[in-house]
């Protein structure tokens, strides 16, 4: 179920049909069949988000990975699966902390802008 469900842009995938036409003559025409769009989590600061919920015992969030890529899926799963099980993270996760939109904290945007 997609709660945050934007209708994709016309124009976008109209272009996307033309050029693809224009770079594979020798193909038959193609047409998108289905398509979708969706929305980036991304923080102001463009750091994700992974830290304990301070307010609600037990509630870990992991957010905000949108354009950092898949490559660091498997290292936050691991991060993210020793915080819940009460295990060390071996990682200083200061610079991912919630709390920093919120404690006064100077934001400083990541390496991304």
């Amino acid at each position: 179920m997609r709660v945050l469900n934007p209708a994709p842009e016309r124009s976008g995938l109209r272009s996307i049909e033309r050029n693809f036409s224009r770079l594979f003559p020798q193909l038959d025409a193609v047409r998108l069949k289905a398509c979708w769009a969706g929305m980036i989590d991304a923080m102001p600061d463009v750091v994700p988000i992974v830290d304990k919920v301070q307010a609600i015992a037990g509630l870990v969030v992991a957010t905000g990975m949108s354009g950092h890529g898949f490559g660091i899926g498997p290292g936050i799963g691991r991060v993210v699966a020793d915080m819940i099980q009460g295990n060390q993270i071996g990682h200083d996760l200061t610079r991912f902390r919630l709390s920093r939109f919120s404690d006064g904290s100077a934001i400083r945007p990541g390496p991304a802008l």
